[in-house]
């Protein structure tokens, strides 16, 4: 939704090696790692990035009871194919910076203008939980190993600042210090005094190296050098 109107969007083609979407009712171009129209009518418009963490059916399941699923009996089934993500391509390996590998997967994370990417091999040295301040703000950073899906929250709760540490029950749940409440990959308390309760989602995703640092030149990287 953009200015109160629903857009269809179709593939483009590749800006930094990483896919670029047209609008069909205006013809805008739009980037997919951070949804900015770059040309056409809609030019400075920007798609509003929504909490999309990736998980096993099973977690789902458990999670949402009564969700739907895509159906694969479809026509366009034959332009599907398998995403690999987090391998080396020499074609991908031109874009970004050499800090890190280019196909290195992080989980991207925007606040305020300000950029920084987690490497998921260092989140899971840390038992997939970094407590972490990006433009002044406090973040959690979760990691869900076995799922390779990742995602940024404020550390902010009704005025309380909490800090976490890895859950012993492990996958991407965290548990604060403060109460002792269990957290899982979607922000929400599942345990705990504050059961219930949702962490405000930061701009995050995960992404491979190439293509975020491409995007963002001047991100810096968890942890910061001293």
């Amino acid at each position: 939704m953009v200015d109160g109107q629903a857009l269809t969007f179709d593939l483009f083609g590749l800006l930094q090696g990483v896919l670029t979407m047209r609008d069909r009712q205006t013809g805008t171009l739009w980037t997919h790692l951070d949804g900015k129209a770059i040309g056409g009518p809609l030019q400075g418009q920007r798609l509003r990035l929504v909490a999309m963490p990736q998980m096993t059916w099973q977690e789902w399941r458990t999670l949402h009871p009564d969700t739907l699923v895509l159906s694969q009996d479809t026509p366009y089934k034959s332009r599907y194919r398998p995403v690999r993500i987090g391998m080396f391509n020499q074609q991908e390996a031109i874009y970004g910076d050499a800090r890190l590998p280019s196909n290195a997967l992080v989980i991207g994370v925007e606040l305020e203008g300000q950029f920084r990417a987690y490497l998921l091999e260092t989140l899971d040295q840390t038992g997939g939980v970094a407590n972490d301040t990006l433009a002044g703000h406090p973040l959690l950073v979760v990691y869900n190993a076995r799922a390779k899906s990742g995602v940024a929250y404020s550390r902010v709760l009704d005025g309380m600042t909490l800090d976490f540490v890895a859950s012993a029950l492990g996958e991407g749940v965290a548990q604060d210090t403060q109460t002792g409440s269990l957290w899982n990959i979607q922000g929400r308390a599942i345990a705990g005094p504050l059961a219930g309760k949702v962490l405000e989602y930061m701009p995050s995703f995960v992404s491979e190296w190439y293509g975020w640092s491409a995007y963002h030149p001047e991100t810096g990287i968890y942890p910061a050098p001293l």
